[in-house]
């Protein structure tokens, strides 16, 4: 999808096309296809899923990402789909922008969901701030702090000549990206905006918001959920006894659908 500025965004719909909007967030790192995981549970819901590629993933054009950057783009795609009002569903690293759009767009956001999502960094982790890549963007150096950031992505996921696929991302990722794109690009624009791209207000969400988490999950504490809790009034804590990071999720599509949908015909 061409977005008015000249960008182009990977773009996935699936579900029931005829149902009740709700615009999905990806993880970290990841890509549209991860809304091919609700795809069946979206169709016996009742909700036309519809998903995108952030900017540096798959085919999406790189561009500089913040939390309400990336909300504006959910508003675009939503206009180009004729999709007036509709609910936002973020999922671990999807979730701080599922938050950013209910902020950016709250005449238009009818819920917002977030699964297992990260809080911001340099608040619930201090240590972050020792980060190089980190430091740098505190600084200004979006530069410099890309270039580190992107060293750093590509250590943690590897570099082997066939790139890697996980049942979770559903998408290829190689050292080298697609042609044009840096290796793992949205994965470090993503870490960076987590840590110092909050650029939401918070108090601007009216719609409600629904926060899954699991009391086990290792990648994205609890902690997170709690802390998103405590300063969105509109929001409802869900703690799922005894899941993981992934398993807040996958057992839960329909559920969740339902829970953000109910009720919300916009």
């Amino acid at each position: 999808m061409r977005l008015p500025d000249g960008r182009g965004l990977d773009v996935w719909q699936g579900g029931d096309s005829g149902g009740t909007p709700v615009l999905f967030l990806h993880g970290t790192p990841g890509g549209r296809l991860q809304g091919a995981l609700g795809d069946g549970a979206a169709a016996k819901a009742g909700v036309r899923l519809v998903s995108f590629s952030r900017p540096g993933y798959g085919g999406s054009s790189d561009a500089a990402t913040t939390l309400a950057s990336v909300a504006r783009d959910a508003g675009a795609i939503a206009d180009a789909l004729a999709i007036d009002g509709f609910a936002v569903l973020g999922v671990s690293g999807g979730g701080p922008y599922a938050v950013a759009a209910g902020a950016v767009l709250p005449d238009r956001v009818r819920a917002v969901g977030v699964v297992a999502g990260v809080g911001p960094l340099l608040e619930l982790d201090p240590a972050s701030a020792a980060d190089p890549a980190v430091r740098a963007a505190v600084a200004g150096d979006d530069d410099g702090a890309l270039a580190l950031q992107d060293a750093t992505t590509a250590v943690r996921r590897g570099s082997g000549a066939r790139g890697f696929v996980t049942p979770e991302i559903l998408e290829p990722w190689t050292p080298s990206g697609r042609p044009g794109l840096p290796s793992y690009r949205g994965a470090s624009r993503d870490a960076l905006a987590f840590a110092v791209g909050w650029d939401i207000d918070l108090a601007a969400i009216s719609a409600p918001v629904w926060l899954w988490y699991g009391d086990h999950d290792q990648q994205v504490p609890l902690e997170h959920g709690r802390w998103l809790h405590e300063r969105l009034p509109t929001s409802t804590l869900v703690v799922r006894e005894g899941a993981g990071h992934l398993a807040t999720l996958m057992p839960y599509w329909h559920d969740i659908l339902v829970t953000l949908t109910r009720d919300r015909s916009g």
